[in-house]
This record gives C-alpha cells, structure tokens and sequence, in this order.
C-alpha cells in the first residue's frame, strides 16, 4: 500500500475534526463531538510542540489518519494518540509511522498511548506488538438539568486565579503539584514551565481556576474550560486538594463550585475526566454529585518500545 502524510498546520483544525469524529463516533455514537479549540490544542501540543502527521492512500483525495505525538520533556514521556477513518485500513501503517516518528525524536522517553476501550481492533494490534494495559480512565458527565445553585459550605473562600499575575499562578502551581503529588505517573514539573502551559490553555481554550482558601490559606484547586462548550458542556479540566486536607470535603465544595459556573454559563452538562485507579477518592466524589461514567480510554505502554519501532 503506497501512502503519502504530511505535517499538520493549526490552521488544518477542521481537517482533525473529521477525522477524529469519523474514528471516535464510529466505536461509540455518543462520544462528544471534536471542537475548534480542542482540535488547535491538539495540533499544537499540550506540553512542547507536538509532532503531527496526517496519512493517506495515494489514490485517496481526503486525508484519512491523523497522528499527534505529544513530548513531555520535563518527565521524560511521550504521549501518542491516532485517528483512523474506518475502513481505510492504514491502522497498522499509521501506528508504525508514529512509533518511528517517536524514536526518531525522543527514543529515549516512555511512550504511552491511548486507546479507545472499544477500539479491540487498536487493543489487539498493541498487544501483538508487545504492549500491555496501563491505567483506565472513564470520561464522566452530569446533566444539569433540574440542578439548582448551590453556595459554598463551612468557613471558606474560593476566589479566581489571576493568570497574568506570576505570584497568583505560583499559588496555583504549588496547590497543584503538592495535590498531585501521589497520583500515578506524577513528577514535578518546573513552574516557568508550567507558567507557560497555563497561560496557553487560557489563550486556547478559555481555562478559568479557583482556589479554595480555609483561614487564609489555599488548600486546593479547581479549574474548567470551553474544551467541549460545542457540545454544551462545560469542562472540569483539574480538581486537586492538598494532601494534609483529604478527608474534609473540601474538593466536593470545589467541584460544586465547577458546577454553579457551568450552570451560570448557561451550559447542559459538566463533563471529566478520572483515572479509574486514582486513590485519592476523586472516583467516589464524583458519583456522590450523581456524574456517571460515558466512555472509556486505556493506556498502553511497552517498555521496549523503540526496539519495536526499529523492528516495524
């Protein structure tokens, strides 16, 4: 099969949506549309600049796969994701192409990539290759239908994170890495980076934060985007607490919080994402507001991953 790609520009977003749509609705028919701002956040990167290819048949017109390899390099960890129009048959050649891609650039780093957990074809296709199952992660979602308002509860404050105050986003940095400093696959990332990764995603997709404060002291976080307002839905995008705070509700009042700004902005649904092996309760938090899960993804991993891309 002779095929052609070439790299994806931004300004190529409406080429991302079909095909991603075209993958992800044909595995599940209720899985959220792919929007503008997601599909520019896509292409452009969500750490580093992203490493992008689109795929075809030489005989084909359209473009018919799209693969994005996101570096991290703070953490030493690439994660891969691919798109395939059904039908077209370039699954195989398009996993090669990225795991080539990858060690090209980075073959030194772990390479995750995420699979839809109904896409058996993609799972199977991994595990021939030496990869296995890594974490789970559900996609939940509320209706907002017949919820009202609600206030904040106990002696709290939660007040908006100014993004353009370098000593405000420090604050939110350290509540946030402090409170995700036990989950699975965390590493510390410097905060000049992660200065730059906020500030993008409030260019991009429009991210607002809050913190919490108890006696004057930030003790957790809670952020939302316009990731999915397509679909109207508004998007929890973090929700952390700081470890010495578990246990004191603190992160139902932030997640409560989420909700009232969606239902002020006039939204249908609040949508998340959790890993399913997280254990900090945030599984259980979020089926106690009455959120239910609405699709899956996995992780998979192969720790000799280059040497499979060099033997593909």
């Amino acid at each position: 099969m002779e095929m052609i790609s070439r790299e994806v520009k931004v300004e190529d977003f409406a080429i991302v949506q079909r095909i991603v749509d075209a993958h992800q609705l044909s595995l599940h028919p209720s899985e959220k549309r792919f929007g503008e701002a997601e599909a520019r956040q896509v292409i452009h990167g969500f750490f580093e600049p992203a490493i992008t290819r689109f795929i075809k048949r030489v005989e084909n017109d359209d473009w018919e796969s799209f693969l994005t390899i996101n570096p991290d390099i703070s953490r030493s960890r690439l994660y891969v994701d691919l798109y395939v129009v059904p039908g077209s048959g370039l699954l195989e050649s398009v996993l090669s192409t990225a795991l080539t891609l990858a060690r090209q650039e980075h073959p030194g780093f772990r390479l995750w990539l995420g699979v839809h957990s109904k896409d058996l074809e993609y799972q199977n296709l991994l595990e021939r290759r030496g990869f296995s199952l890594l974490r789970r992660y559900w996609t939940m979602e509320l209706s907002l239908e017949g919820v009202t308002r609600g206030a904040p509860q106990g002696d709290v404050e939660i007040r908006e994170v100014d993004l353009s105050d370098d000593d405000d986003v420090h604050t939110y940095w350290s509540v946030h890495q402090d409170s995700f400093s036990k989950h699975f696959g965390f590493m510390p990332r410097e905060f000049s980076t992660w200065k730059e990764m906020v500030r993008r995603d409030g260019t991009e997709v429009n991210m607002k934060v809050w913190l919490l404060e108890v006696d004057g002291r930030e003790v957790g976080f809670v952020d939302c985007d316009d990731s999915l307002i397509h679909e109207g839905c508004g998007f929890v995008s973090g929700l952390g607490v700081r470890q010495e705070f578990h246990g004191r509700g603190f992160g139902e009042i932030l997640l409560r919080h989420a909700i009232n700004y969606s239902l002020e902005s006039g939204l249908e649904k609040v949508v998340l994402s959790v890993d399913t092996g997280n254990e900090s309760g945030a599984l259980r938090l979020y089926e106690k507001v009455g959120m239910k899960p609405i699709s899956e993804s996995h992780h998979y991993e192969n720790m000799n991953w280059a040497d499979e891309a060099r033997s593909s």
